[in-house]
């Protein structure tokens, strides 16, 4: 199985450390990707079979022609915080702000543009530079060639560690904001369904080790896989208690859309993202 991802997770990592895709039958490969572009034109071109990616990304990635479905969450939110950079404490006296982002209009730029109102900055105060994944975003903070970004961990936590101050975090905006998702195209599903499935059993079984085994055991094992101790706790925080897409979670993104006034035309309904028959074929939820 070949996956895509800007950062990989801390279920993937424990999946791979444990030897649980081995457990489950299937090899997997990665590719980091630079932008949420790269992972569409990957699974739209069959280059990877699954990319782990910001849910709101189907969105305009559908409506722009792309089949692809959502048959996982791995946590029950991304740890988002917007990020300012080194010497920067706050946006009081900046006007305008460079935001950097991965794509201006899906993704986790929405969560930045929702966190900027909160903040009190509408459109016409800031800047929207299009940069790239989150590896790509966090140097440019630390360059100074932006004054602010999302960024999850572990690099939320590096950023602190170089000086840069974090504005808002994604709970204090909406705390059912779900977690990062596994997306697949619906072709691929059809002709890979049961080593998705194998990769989902694997992911879980992950998953399960993160909330069950001792919080000291766990540390040692992200840490040694180079995870600092914040990203940890993260890892353990947002551990969630099955793989299903969280529906209210679903219901975050249309409503942030929706008070941004950025809803897609001609994108589908965000609960009609969801596939769980992988999910299904896994035996990680009843059959229908």
């Amino acid at each position: 199985m070949r996956q895509a991802v800007f950062l990989i997770p801390a279920v993937v990592e424990v999946a791979r450390r444990r030897a649980l895709f081995t457990a489950a039958g299937i090899d997997v490969t990665t590719a980091i990707v630079a932008s949420s572009h790269a992972q569409q034109q990957d699974l739209d071109d069959g280059r990877v079979d699954l990319a782990i990616t910001a849910t709101d990304n189907l969105f305009a990635w559908n409506a722009a022609g792309s089949d692809i479905a959502l048959v996982a969450q791995i946590e029950t939110t991304t740890d988002l915080a917007l990020m300012l950079r080194p010497g920067l404490p706050s946006l009081d006296d900046l006007d305008p702000v460079r935001l950097a982002v991965d794509a201006p209009a899906n993704g986790f730029a929405i969560v930045a543009y929702a966190m900027m109102s909160r903040l009190g900055r509408v459109p016409a105060q800031y800047e929207v530079v299009e940069v790239g994944g989150v590896r790509e975003r966090f140097e440019a903070l630390t360059q100074g060639t932006v004054d602010a970004s999302l960024l999850a961990p572990p690099l939320d936590e590096l950023g602190r560690g170089r000086g840069m101050t974090v504005a808002i975090r994604v709970h204090q905006l909406t705390p059912s904001y779900p977690g990062l998702g596994v997306v697949a195209s619906r072709s691929r599903l059809e002709a890979r369904l049961d080593e998705v499935a194998a990769y989902l059993h694997a992911l879980d079984a992950a998953r399960r080790w993160l909330r069950e085994a001792p919080r000291d055991e766990v540390a040692r094992e992200l840490g040694s896989a180079g995870f600092g101790p914040s990203t940890v706790a993260s890892a353990l925080a947002t551990a969630p208690t099955s793989l299903v897409p969280s529906d209210d979670g679903l219901k975050a993104l249309t409503r942030l859309r929706e008070e941004l006034d950025m809803t897609v035309a001609g994108a589908p309904d965000a609960a009609d993202f969801v596939e769980l028959r992988p999910l299904r074929v896994a035996g990680l939820v009843p059959a229908s």
